[in-house]
């Protein structure tokens, strides 16, 4: 259990209480101190203007989220591993008929600030510190409020399983996290940069997340040495059937997973001329070329990172929505369009074609270790069992919803067709 003590004898000195010189720690159920988050309070006990209210406020919070990591099994000292899917948890358990999402996005706000304040100051974590807490705790309070609704005229299908994460897996929330063919196609075609159809492309290929895609290399060394960055006149005549390893380190580990050599064919021929295009006006504004490790840059000469490409994305709906006030109709039905989303829907679709294959579509879920492992590669995950299972069930009702479509040829070919469509290649 964690714990939350206010030392004395420190040389704090409190805006509103001059006689109060005690600090708050955190300690573990063992007594011992849990470093970064003690460390931060602290600084925020140091500064002048921070009232004993406030001060206690944060300390609660952060007390609150590291008894939660206890009691759910991740401990007070793990929280440098918390992810994207275990702080959306933590949202959910937030939640509740008497809180608001205003309060809710407070709190989650200080937690955030906590990791980064944490990466600033050389601690390691997996916190995706590019997230919308907005977005999450909105998303979050719509599920609660869509499983406590009672009135009659209004139902809400529950698929009859959880998502990975524990969550009541609703079907209206399903429908709104998957991309789609039809809408990722158009969504290419909203896009203003090659380097961003390149990358949702590859997003929705490999399931990559965004902070392991930056690592594909412009100029590949040691076990990236398979990438390098052909001119049209010399790419090799077999590149198209290749599979290439891409290695990344994810999570704290060296990972691989193979990379399309189809799709570093498009790369070379569309995006390589204009990425040394852009390259020059990276020298012009900084004076040196831009790393060799950075593939991606944008229309401005600047390195594209998870905030640009959050941006760019978030485009897909703005121009989506200004051609529909216009009276025209942009093709795009969804609600949102972003990396988690693409992702999510590349393992669906790879679950689709496994469970095609052996005609397994729409039969009951059986655990195949084959597919567990190649999933779990995929998704960089440690054990996928349970996120499997999940996949197969919606699967077998997104097939049944027709949202997916009895594809003739492979996800990889309907995604590259898409992005050179787009190209009007």
């Amino acid at each position: 259990m964690a714990q939350l003590h206010f030392a004395h004898g420190v040389t704090r000195v409190s805006s509103d209480n001059q006689a109060d010189t005690t600090m708050p720690i955190f300690l573990d159920d063992n007594h011992r101190v849990i470093e970064a988050p003690s460390w931060w309070i602290g600084k925020i006990a140091h500064k002048a203007s921070r009232s004993n209210d406030t001060l206690h406020k944060y300390s609660n919070i952060m007390l609150r989220y590291l008894q939660w990591l206890d009691d759910n099994g991740y401990g007070a000292n793990g929280w440098a591993m918390v992810d994207e899917n275990i702080f959306e948890s933590f949202i959910d358990s937030l939640c509740g008929p008497d809180v608001t999402g205003q309060s809710i996005v407070y709190y989650c706000a200080r937690i955030k600030s906590f990791y980064k304040w944490a990466q600033s100051n050389g601690y390691r974590h997996f916190f995706d510190l590019s997230s919308d807490i907005e977005e999450k705790v909105e998303v979050a309070m719509r599920d609660q409020l869509m499983l406590a609704h009672v009135k009659a005229t209004v139902t809400v299908t529950k698929v009859g399983i959880d998502s990975p994460t524990g969550k009541t897996a609703l079907h209206e929330r399903e429908v709104e996290r998957f991309v789609t063919e039809r809408n990722h196609h158009v969504a290419l075609s909203l896009m203003d940069d090659v380097a961003i159809q390149m990358i949702a492309t590859i997003i929705w290929i490999t399931g990559l997340r965004p902070r392991d895609l930056w690592q594909l290399p412009y100029r590949g060394n040691k076990e990236n040495v398979e990438f390098v960055p052909y001119d049209v006149d010399i790419i090799p005549a077999d590149l198209g059937v290749q599979n290439m390893n891409f290695w990344f380190r994810s999570k704290g580990k060296h990972r691989s997973i193979e990379f399309p050599g189809a799709l570093w064919k498009v790369i070379c021929e569309r995006y390589i001329p204009l990425r040394r295009e852009r390259a020059a006006l990276y020298m012009e504004k900084y004076g040196v070329s831009p790393p060799n490790s950075a593939l991606f840059l944008a229309v401005d000469g600047e390195l594209i990172n998870s905030d640009r490409l959050r941006y760019e994305f978030s485009k897909v709906l703005v121009k989506s929505r200004s051609m529909i006030e216009r009276g025209l109709d942009s093709g795009f039905t969804g609600k949102k369009y972003n990396a988690r989303m693409l992702r999510h829907s590349c393992a669906t679709y790879f679950v689709y074609g496994h469970l095609k294959q052996k005609r397994l579509i729409g039969k009951p879920y059986v655990y195949d270790p084959v597919i567990d492992e190649k999933l779990r590669r995929m998704l960089g995950h440690e054990s996928v069992e349970t996120t499997y299972k999940y996949y197969v069930h919606l699967v077998n009702r997104f097939h049944s919803d027709d949202l997916l479509k009895d594809l003739k040829s492979s996800h990889v070919n309907v995604a590259l067709n898409a992005l050179l469509d787009s190209l009007s290649y």
